[in-house]
């Protein structure tokens, strides 16, 4: 056995000192008594985190920047932001927010899968799992619609000899030819074409369909656009991939396809005031070329050569009133145009512009209008008529229009005034041209009908260069400032993370087994298991020892074990204060009762004491047996047989010489009367005349009231408690029995203590040294090396 130099005076010292790191110390010292488990686990833990990693195939983000025209956060493309005026419970809104809105609806996304077929993944099979692949030595054509695609499909490519494709998957598996359609449930026809043959025939490769929708929900939920920095006009977009270049492409499309919807709405109102142009063109070239035909049927039946000098000089008079009244007649035209447009109030459409020139304010309101209706359009792409956003937006093109309304009565009716003065001039004039030979007057009519006409016809040709010029010059306004670009480090799985994670957990699973192991465990422990639920002095503690021998005490045995019974000798004499007869007994058999009491009695011994061991546990009687000693007359002899005397029962222990023994006996039907007979009473008196100590082993007297009966003839009761074998509940016993006066003093001694992990795991040994067995379990089992350790014992 190891020694170790102990102060024993600081080891029995019971009375209550609290350390403030003393749960501290005592867990790090049972972690350190298990460290192995800790460096086995923590490497499992690390293992795991390489395997997920090995086989996690990483994601990667892709970048862009986009910078939107706002004027309020100084947009570089110009144009006035069409949510300006916007105000209401929803607060004021820039367009880039709008934007942002428009980007992530589906229908835009859906744009971008059919565009790059996103429904369609290539991957290179592996051994574990499959390897996502940008491209492959086959061509994928789906010759059915791409909506016929029911379910996610993976097939498998396996190329056989002859130019014959084996397709397979876990739940099928046929053969094809290249370049011949085939039919896939729940996909539709589907043709394979070898496009490389240089790639290696060492992989195969395979591919996936997914639904169009699906295909479309994935991206979105690995896409997001976001307005980072309020004060300026710039969206980011990001999108997560698997593949970096293949996300590159992806968002370069989905950029285009934004780029794209942005110019068809600007298209809308250029297209819209062409086709009014054109309209009105067909229909002013139709009247001109009827006047024409007329001027010259007039001439003809007539036979006008040449008209007067006072002729000439009325017709211009009448030139310059006519044109006049012929611009007003025009502007009287496209305003009622303009006013047929808003009548429809339940479904706003675009109104042709620039149809006014002279009313500055007119146009500013069409353009107004115009924003506001195609601006309204593309919020409803992600949203309902219900959203306060576009209710809001609503009410103000119903404000607009209401102006508008406005400002084309009150413009008609100036026309219609201006009209009515130029009519009346020209009336002035036609009367002076009455005196003009009627033929003549007849030509004026019919010329001043064809300047009308002609004034008209170059106005709207004006207006429609003008507006196709300004459709070719259209511009999104959105443009890319920092192109899709993907990270050089994937996003997940991130490496570093993993692998601390791996290790937490892995570390954390010993931890774990620990917390439940004391969280399930019923027995005693620790100290502090029994200062917690025990208010009775503890007079010693007694250690482990793998060795069998029951007597570990002897003249020359300085072992810290037999240290220890001394210890507990000592502070016994303080305890009992002249008596000598001292109760052992436990909640329940298995203690270790007749172990402590045979090594306290060798101990007392040593002092040149006699000491009588008395086998009081007539129930189930071990002192004897555990002594290799014969039965014999004993205790239960004696009462029954009056004639025996204290002389015939006592025999030699053969463990020291002043040390003497009374067995139990025969086991009696009747043990509970026999220790109170009163025979037993006056062989208690006549032994504590011959010895100096009577040690009574007992039965516990958590099962039998036999120790309750005895502790009318002790000093002092010894009540055995052993770690991890008493049941914390069972330290209620003791405290109760002394509380009832029913055993009264009562000492605790605790028993095989193991100790591991430092001086503060346990009780405060840091050696292991006790006794294998004892009391009434004589099993012995030894923790092997894989057990977790833990202050669980068995004697």
């Amino acid at each position: 056995m190891s020694k170790r130099n102990i102060d024993w005076e600081d080891e029995f010292d019971f009375e209550e000192k609290k350390s403030d790191n003393k749960e501290i110390l005592r867990f790090i010292g049972r972690l350190l008594s298990n460290w192995y488990w800790f460096v086995l686990c923590g490497f499992f833990g690390l293992l795991l985190a390489f395997i997920y990693l090995r086989y996690t195939t990483p994601t990667y983000k892709i970048y862009a920047k986009l910078l939107v025209s706002d004027d309020k956060k100084g947009g570089m493309l110009g144009g006035e932001s069409a949510l300006a005026d916007l105000s209401g419970l929803m607060g004021a809104k820039s367009s880039v927010d709008n934007e942002v809105e428009i980007i992530k609806t589906a229908d835009l996304m859906r744009e971008m899968v059919l565009a790059e077929k996103a429904y369609l993944s290539f991957h290179k099979v592996g051994a574990v799992h499959n390897v996502p692949v940008l491209t492959t030595p086959y061509q994928i054509d789906l010759l059915s619609d791409v909506d016929s695609i029911g379910k996610s499909t993976s097939l498998n490519i396996i190329p056989i000899k002859g130019g014959t494709l084996e397709l397979s998957n876990r739940d099928t598996s046929f053969q094809t030819q290249q370049d011949m359609a085939f039919f896939v449930p729940d996909v539709g026809m589907l043709k394979i074409t070898l496009v490389d043959s240089t790639f290696s025939q060492e992989n195969n490769y395979g591919f996936t369909l997914v639904p169009v929708r699906k295909a479309v929900t994935g991206l979105r939920n690995a896409f997001s656009a976001d307005v980072t920095n309020k004060l300026v006009s710039t969206i980011d977009l990001t999108l997560e991939s698997k593949l970096p270049k293949r996300g590159e492409q992806l968002l370069n499309t989905f950029i285009e396809k934004y780029v794209e919807l942005n110019l068809h709405d600007k298209n809308v109102i250029a297209d819209s005031t062409l086709a009014f142009i054109n309209a009105r063109l067909k229909t002013i070239t139709d009247e001109l070329a009827g006047v024409e035909d007329r001027i010259s049927g007039y001439k003809k039946r007539n036979q006008l050569a040449d008209i007067s000098q006072q002729g000439r000089v009325l017709i211009e008079s009448s030139a310059d009133f006519t044109q006049k009244l012929a611009e007003v007649e025009t502007q009287l035209a496209a305003v009622d145009a303009v006013a047929s447009y808003l009548k429809d109030t339940q479904h706003p459409r675009v109104v042709p512009s620039a149809v006014i020139p002279q009313d500055v304010g007119f146009n500013a309101l069409i353009q107004r209008y115009n924003e506001l209706v195609l601006q309204r359009e593309r919020l409803l792409l992600a949203n309902t008529e219900d959203n306060p956003l576009v209710q809001n937006i609503t009410s103000q093109i119903a404000r607009v229009r209401q102006d508008m309304i406005a400002n084309v009565a009150s413009t008609r009716r100036q026309l219609v005034l201006a009209k009515q003065s130029q009519q009346e001039l020209a009336n002035s004039v036609s009367s002076q041209i009455t005196q003009v030979p009627t033929i003549e007057r007849g030509y004026i009519d019919l010329a001043r009908l064809q300047q009308i006409k002609q004034a008209q016809y170059i106005f709207l040709q004006e207006k429609w260069e003008e507006t196709a010029i300004g459709r070719t010059a259209n511009v999104s306004n959105s443009k890319v400032i920092d192109s899709p670009k993907a990270e050089t480090i994937p996003f997940s799985p991130k490496r570093k993370l993993i692998y601390a994670l791996g290790l937490v957990l892995g570390l954390s699973f010993p931890l774990a087994v620990f917390y439940l192991r004391d969280l399930l465990n019923v027995r005693i422990q620790s100290v502090d298991d029994i200062e917690s639920r025990n208010s009775l002095p503890i007079l010693g503690m007694i250690a482990h020892s793998e060795e069998q021998e029951q007597v570990v005490v002897s003249k020359t045995s300085r072992s810290p074990i037999a240290e220890q019974f001394r210890a507990m000798r000592t502070n016994l004499e303080f305890v009992i204060s002249g008596g000598k007869r001292i109760l052992f007994t436990s909640s329940m058999s298995g203690e270790g009762k007749s172990y402590v009491a045979l090594n306290l009695a060798v101990s007392l011994a040593l002092l040149d004491k006699k000491v009588l061991l008395m086998e009081l546990d007539l129930r189930k009687p071990s002192v004897t047996a555990k002594l290799g000693l014969p039965a014999g007359k004993g205790f239960s002899h004696y009462i029954v047989k009056n004639e025996l005397q204290p002389d015939e029962i006592i025999m030699p222990s053969g463990v020291h010489e002043l040390v003497d023994l009374i067995q139990a006996g025969a086991i009696p039907p009747n043990p509970a009367e026999l220790l109170i007979h009163p025979r037993a009473a006056e062989l208690m008196e006549a032994l504590s005349a011959r010895y100096d100590y009577i040690l009574m082993d007992a039965p516990p007297v958590g099962m039998v009231t036999d120790a309750q009966l005895l502790s009318r003839y002790a000093d002092c009761c010894l009540y055995l408690v052993r770690q991890g074998y008493t049941y914390k509940e069972q330290l209620r016993i003791p405290n109760d029995l002394v509380a009832s006066n029913k055993i009264k003093p009562i000492q605790l001694i605790i028993n095989d203590i193991k100790a591991k992990g430092g001086y503060y795991s346990n009780y405060g040994y840091g050696y292991g040294y006790g006794y294998g067995y004892g009391g009434y379990d004589d099993s012995k089992t030894k923790r092997k090396w894989w057990q977790l350790s833990s202050s669980r014992n068995k004697s």
